[in-house]
């Protein structure tokens, strides 16, 4: 039976006693594309008592979605599957949503469900996952096809998977085949089908294990109590003592099913160097789940007095870190046959498990060469301890690639050491915070910022529907953050925006900053006052789509000096505003402009003794600006020493005359070693793009190819693109020797060419091509090239010596 929903009514007011049975009923297929509850899916299932084989289906585009929570807990499922349909042989999960990777804990979602597994005897299940790619493909459209197979095809190089399960759509009819977004979660059915050593674990012998000497005191980390819904009746911080101390985190819960002293003292049992991964444990209410399991760095214990090996297996789920999942593992198991037992045979993460679990008592007894041997142990024991071994100094350097939160996920509350070394001045964090209208949320900044002060290295602060003076007049930076180098402000408010500038200068070490704002047009003056007496500020970045504003600064004076070294100016800006903010930037090396706009007056600001030796490289998008206001501006003979020059510009065809360029390099940059010209023509707007009437062929002289920077053109859906760049090797260069005839390596790419249009724009694009340079060089990137398009393309360009055809229209 196959039924999906699009709209689901709220289901509490039924009474289950009411409802009909279908006892033929042994297949269901049941998608859901909506808002969908635990009691609607309670309903369904009491009605088919002797379910078989179940799918489920949940398509959402959100993850905020009511109950999802509920959904994502495998412990809820298996309650469900239990009362309603304990006939059940085959169960098949698919959920899809979209979401946002810091708000979604997937770890947690997938260890709750392979807690799930093993409360079903002779249920053999592997949970998979993968991230894949950011937007939606939806398989059944035709224009996608392409895409959608190749999806498909990749998923094995996409999944880190016990057993990987491809994606297959059988029929036109399943909603799947119209909606794969980034996360996926899936079980599907798995059997390792090894030869077991034992018939269970259970009965080994642990009693030369001992637990350390283990305080305990009230309070702790309750963010790790989960008691299904519940608030924990009591939370200790147990201090387990020995050649490492290590907190970790009990919790318990309302008429938990164990006391306190037993788990403590269980838990002590485990050796250290497998216990040390653990940050919680939770005694669970009574009734509430079976079993044991783990999630993440939390494990719990659903029965009382549970037996030492448990708790070694559960910890064990928490060494793992992806270890059983490596294809190193699989290829191991495959080639042994040590699965120790019927449970370790029900996936590689179980296997692991009862790997350690078994490998705990041989070591014990003296008979761990039983096992695999001198190689396997070598092997286990590096799992267990060579991060562990690894100094502080490089464990400092690897900190260093992880962000805040990823850096405390990982590392806090393992043991006393990994807990000191976070807290060090050894440890710089690079934090990024979302400030809201909210006063929880502006608390919790100000709280951290102030105990991580002398921690933090680079700040990103990002503003969402914010009041900005609420920011500014609850918050201030000032010397305390002495180790704090970079900053990032996205969509500040402009209200925020110079008070906070104001106590920037006191930071004694801020070398970077970044501001991404809306509103400058009144203080744009104000912000770059404060930027240029920032003491420390060697990189500066501003974005900004305002376009209305001015900039009217006076020319710097000897004591205004500011020690910027690359500049990326994202706002409107004329080059007579730019040279005035040059005259404060005497130690430029990089300049970058990436929207110009057209000089008030005729007339180019000159600096009087401005030279800026230390500038190699300029990055000007002239979109606004005519040639010749370039010309002027780079005639000022202020950029003595640049060696890169990146121009983009468009609008003005004498950015195509060559000679002008020859005269300009030639008399003020003749040490330029690279030169990137990129200008798009639009031909739909001849008033704007007038057409070429100089000589032709002028970027083939012996000045660019003496400097081997060669003329490319590139025909796009509504422009043509116009490329000036140094060589480089490309597809149409048969050795290296043929750059000394580059003159003829004019090439012309299409990279559409569609049979309804070309005869009129098509052609119109290649006479203007034609009246600036000959081509030598074709290549076509259309997909779906017919034969007789192609005819034309060619009978209008007839100096052509190479042809590259990427595909024909079959």
């Amino acid at each position: 039976m196959f039924i999906f929903f699009f709209s689901i009514p709220n289901l509490l007011s039924l009474n289950e006693d009411d409802l009909l049975t279908i006892p033929s009923l042994k297949i269901l297929d049941l998608q859901i594309l909506t808002e969908f509850d635990i009691h609607s899916l309670h309903h369904i299932l009491h009605c088919i008592p002797n379910l078989q084989d179940f799918s489920f289906t949940l398509i959402i585009e959100q993850l905020d979605t009511p109950f999802i929570d509920d959904l994502l807990d495998g412990n809820n499922w298996q309650q469900i599957l239990t009362r309603h349909v304990s006939n059940l042989n085959k169960f098949n999960f698919h959920m899809s949503f979209l979401t946002d990777p810091e708000l979604f804990d997937l770890n947690l979602v997938l260890n709750s469900f392979r807690c799930f597994l093993t409360r079903y005897d002779n249920w053999h299940m592997a949970i998979s996952r993968w991230e894949t790619f950011e937007e939606f493909i939806p398989f059944f459209m035709d224009s996608y096809r392409n895409e959608s197979r190749e999806y498909v095809d990749n998923l094995s190089s996409l999944i880190d998977l016990s057993t990987i399960v491809t994606l297959k759509f059988e029929q036109s009819n399943d909603l799947r085949r119209s909606h794969v977004v980034p996360y996926i979660l899936r079980l599907s059915v798995q059997n390792l089908n090894k030869r077991t050593v034992l018939s269970g674990l259970g009965d080994l012998d642990y009693s030369f294990l001992r637990a350390p000497t283990s305080p305990a005191g009230h309070g702790g980390n309750r963010n790790l109590c989960h008691c299904n819904g519940a608030s924990p009746q009591d939370v200790l911080t147990v201090t387990y003592q020995g050649s490492e101390s290590q907190n970790l985190v009990l919790c318990m819960c309302p008429n938990a099913v164990t006391g306190a002293s037993h788990m403590i003292d269980t838990m002590g049992k485990v050796p250290a160097p497998i216990r040390r991964y653990n940050k919680a444990m939770i005694s669970a209410t009574a009734g509430t789940c079976g079993g044991a399991g783990s999630s993440g760095d939390v494990s719990f214990y659903c029965s009382s007095n549970m037996h030492v090996s448990v708790f070694i297996h559960e910890s064990a789920h928490s060494m793992d870190r992806g270890k059983s999942a490596s294809r190193e593992w699989h290829d191991a198991v495959a080639r042994d046959s040590c699965v120790p037992d019927a449970y370790a045979n029900s996936n590689y993460a179980d296997n692991f498990a009862q790997v350690v679990v078994l490998w705990v008592h041989l070591v014990g007894k003296g008979r761990d060469k039983d096992l695999g041997g001198s190689q396997f142990s070598y092997e286990f024991d590096q799992i267990v301890t060579c991060f562990e071994d690894l100094s502080n100094e490089l464990l400092c350097e690897i900190f260093d690639y992880l962000a805040e939160y990823r850096l405390y996920e990982a590392f806090s509350n393992l043991n006393f050491r990994f807990e000191q070394l976070l807290h060090s001045s050894s440890v710089l964090l690079k934090t990024s915070f979302c400030i809201f209208n909210n006063d929880e949320i502006m608390n919790r900044f100000k709280q951290f910022m102030f105990a991580n002060r002398h921690q933090i290295f680079s700040l990103q602060v990002t503003f969402i529907l914010y009041d900005g003076y609420v920011f500014s007049s609850s918050f201030s930076f000032d010397s305390s953050f002495d180790r704090l180098e970079s900053i990032v402000f996205k969509d500040i408010p402009s209200d925020a925006l110079i008070p906070v500038l104001s106590n920037l200068s006191s930071l004694p070490h801020l070398f970077s900053l970044t501001i991404e704002t809306s509103d400058i047009k009144e203080k744009i003056n104000d912000i770059y006052r404060l930027i240029f007496v920032l003491p420390k500020l060697k990189y500066y970045r501003i974005f900004s789509s305002d376009s209305h504003h001015s900039i009217t600064l006076p020319i710097a004076m000897n004591n205004q000096f500011s020690p910027i070294e690359y500049l990326v100016i994202n706002h409107y800006c004329s080059l007579n505003e730019l040279t005035c903010l040059l005259s404060y930037t005497p130690q430029l090396r990089h300049l970058t402009l990436h929207k110009t706009k057209s000089n008030n007056d005729s007339n180019i600001t000159i600096l009087p003794s401005i030279i800026l030796d230390n500038l190699k490289s300029i990055y000007l998008d002239l979109y606004r600006t005519k040639y010749n206001e370039l010309e002027i501006f780079l005639t000022t003979k202020i950029f003595s020493n640049l060696k890169s020059f990146y121009i983009f510009g468009s609008r003005d065809i004498t950015f195509l005359y060559a000679y002008r360029w020859e005269q300009l390099i030639l008399n003020y940059f003749p040490q330029l070693e690279k030169f990137y010209l990129i200008y798009n023509d639009y031909i739909d707007d001849e008033q704007n793009y007038p057409i070429y009437t100089e000589r032709r062929n002028q970027f083939s002289s012996s000045f660019w190819i003496e400097r081997q920077w060669l003329f490319e053109v590139e025909v796009k859906d509504i422009s043509i693109e116009y490329t000036i760049r140094p060589y480089n090797n490309r597809w149409y260069y048969e050795t290296k020797d043929n750059i000394i005839d580059c003159s003829a390596f004019i090439n012309l790419t299409f990279e559409r060419i569609s049979d309804s249009i070309f005869d009129e724009e098509g052609s119109k694009k290649i006479e203007r091509i034609l009246t600036i340079t000959q081509i030598y060089y074709l290549e076509i990137l259309e997909k779906e090239l017919s034969i007789p398009v192609l005819i034309q393309v060619i009978n209008l360009l007839p100096n052509i010596t190479t042809l590259k055809i990427h595909s024909f229209r079959s």
